[in-house]
């Protein structure tokens, strides 16, 4: 789990545990037991985080594809490149404060582990005493305390250990658990005391509190930092406690004598430093006797209250269910990767570029043919099949480091609509390019405005030229190609190291382009529609302070707000990705 995650985590978690505080007051003349689960679900909601569930939604194949994905016009008529970023899982960041940042979070990893260890650890060593103190002890198979456990229990395999210690009498063990009952107890409480100390035990092992107060140790020990799970931990022994009251004076125990004889136990016995070691001295005395010699009885939760509960807990678990299909549902669909009957070109030609140059360029000429200098196959495939960077895995090294020249023909003299599935045929024709589909679980990135009221940036602007119309009619622009290095091209994009123009574009194109410099999928939802000129100017390896323009410049998070008026929220989703099987260099023309 992530800082980012785990912080989410804390917060939600915090925010349940606080609603279920006020619903636990308006449960407060009711039944004990009720309040007890409605603290236990507090405890177990830390226990399952939101994201866990929000995947879990995301597994729903509910997923429409992204918009329109964009044309090879204003894809990649024009791109200059230097060598890019290695992708990062996190927007760069200068490198004094990801030392900064590194250091803080080793810190606090090492004070988080050093305290879960030390709790762990005072729970192991009061486990190993109680463990000893059973094994030491005798078993009692007669006598008075032994016919009545069988009297309220006819069917119990309960084994009772006498004890020679001072604690009081509780149950120890989860799946197998014992009785642990002072040797001179019987002493100091007659018949009935007697049998109502055991009713109150076998209430505990009918409830299985012991596996709950585990449940929650375990808790207390991933979160021992939280004040609000020791606090829920104490309301758990509280209410368990007078659950189990409840319980044995609803059996016929007389409230009286039941009283007296949790009084008469305090006295005498000290109670069990495990919470999870069930006694009958816990929780607050006073209130507890009180509660008894009061002996109201008590109300069970109403068909209303009981709905009320389920809805409340349908809704809890069902919102980030919910959450994560809707969120999945703008992620790309399945992409079709065996389709039969694609068209091809009617003739191709692949050369290796061993020139060592860094001008790439990828123009549709008139006539329907396509003209790709200096291009990796990789940048081939992501085209080809419309994928980021992120959606693309395995493959040799040299698909991303080789490159190749390629003019390729269509005989219909359009490459308007069917551009992509014809290199898609070039790719699995001349390169043997296999792959298959798979859907995985990945940190995204949602590019969206930085604002609440959607204000751009100054360096964001509509476009000033319309490339759609021009890719329909299969006619450049006279100015596609910038006339000058630093020039912005008319239409498509131009990457350079630490900054990257477009002209033309759309906001599903420049999330692509960014997906580039953050290593994850980027899904536009600024809901911005329409094209756009931009540039963009950052620093873009932070290994190198300034690298690409002379330095000075901001990082790409900073940049993104400042001079386009967007930002980039990570998230996780169900990506689909392409898994290349086998590939081959091309073959001869």
């Amino acid at each position: 789990m992530t800082v980012d995650a785990m912080l989410a985590h804390v917060w939600q978690s915090t925010l349940v545990a606080a609603v279920i505080a006020l619903i636990a007051i308006g449960f407060r003349r009711a039944e004990a037991r009720t309040r007890y689960w409605i603290w236990l679900a507090a405890s177990l909601k830390f226990a399952i985080p939101f994201a866990a569930l929000t995947w879990l939604g995301a597994q729903f194949e509910w997923r429409a594809a992204l918009p329109p994905t964009p044309t090879p016009w204003t894809m990649a008529l024009e791109a200059v490149s230097q060598p890019l970023l290695a992708p990062h899982t996190a927007l760069p960041l200068p490198r004094s404060t990801q030392d900064i940042g590194v250091q803080l979070g080793i810190a606090a990893a090492t004070i988080w582990l050093l305290g879960c260890a030390v709790v762990l650890g005072v729970w192991l060593v009061r486990w190993r005493r109680m463990s000893r103190t059973v094994r030491a002890g005798a078993t009692i198979e007669s006598g008075r305390v032994f016919e009545a456990l069988h009297q309220l229990a006819p069917q119990t395999t309960l084994p009772i250990v006498s004890s020679e210690t001072s604690l009081e009498p509780g149950v120890f063990g989860i799946f197998r658990p014992v009785l642990l009952w002072p040797r001179d107890i019987d002493t100091m409480l007659d018949e009935a005391q007697v049998r109502a100390i055991l009713a109150h035990e076998l209430a505990h092992i009918r409830r299985r509190d012991n596996l709950a107060a585990a449940v929650h140790t375990l808790i207390e020990v991933i979160f021992w930092f939280h004040p609000l799970v020791w606090w829920i931990g104490s309301r758990l022994v509280d209410e368990r406690e007078r659950a189990c009251d409840e319980e044995v004076v609803r059996r016929g125990s007389d409230p009286h004598v039941y009283a007296e004889s949790i009084l008469r136990t305090c006295q005498f016995y000290v109670q069990s430093p495990l919470s999870c070691v069930s006694g009958v001295t816990g929780s607050d005395l006073k209130k507890r006797i009180e509660r008894i010699m009061a002996d109201r009885p008590r109300t069970s939760a109403s068909a209303w209250s009981r709905a009320v509960l389920l809805i409340g807990a349908a809704i809890t678990l069902g919102a980030p269910v919910v959450a994560g299909a809707l969120s999945a549902a703008t992620l790309p669909s399945t992409i079709d990767v065996n389709a039969s009957g694609r068209p091809s070109f009617e003739v191709a030609t692949v050369r290796p570029n061993a020139t060592g140059g860094a001008r790439v360029s990828m123009l549709i000429l008139p006539g329907g043919t396509w003209q790709a200098t200096n291009v990796t196959l990789e940048s081939m495939i992501r085209m080809s099949y419309r994928l980021q960077q992120s959606q693309l895995v395995g493959g040799p090294d040299w698909i991303y480091t080789d490159r190749f020249d390629i003019i390729a023909k269509s005989a219909t003299g359009t490459l308007a609509s069917d551009f992509a599935p014809r290199m898609q045929s070039l790719l699995a024709e001349r390169f043997k390019l296999k792959l298959h589909n798979e859907a995985r679980d990945l940190p995204i990135y949602s590019l969206v405005t930085a604002t609440q009221d959607g204000r751009l940036g100054p360096q964001l602007t509509p476009a000033a030229f319309d490339c759609t119309a021009a890719a329909a009619r299969e006619r450049a622009p006279s100015s596609i190609a910038p006339r000058k290095p630093d020039e912005r091209p008319t239409c498509g994009t131009l990457n350079r190291m630490g900054r990257v123009m477009g002209g033309g574009v759309s906001m599903e194109q420049m999330a692509q382009t960014l997906a580039q410099y953050t290593g994850r999928t980027v899904v536009d939802r600024t809901g911005l529609s329409g094209h756009f000129d931009y540039d963009l100017e950052f620093e873009a390896d932070p290994a190198v302070p300034g690298r690409g323009l002379g330095g000075g410049f901001p990082t790409l998070a900073i940049a993104l707000q400042e001079q386009l008026g967007l930002k980039l929220d990570p998230e996780r989703a169900t990506v689909d990705v392409l898994v290349i099987d086998s590939i081959e260099r091309p073959t001869e023309n």
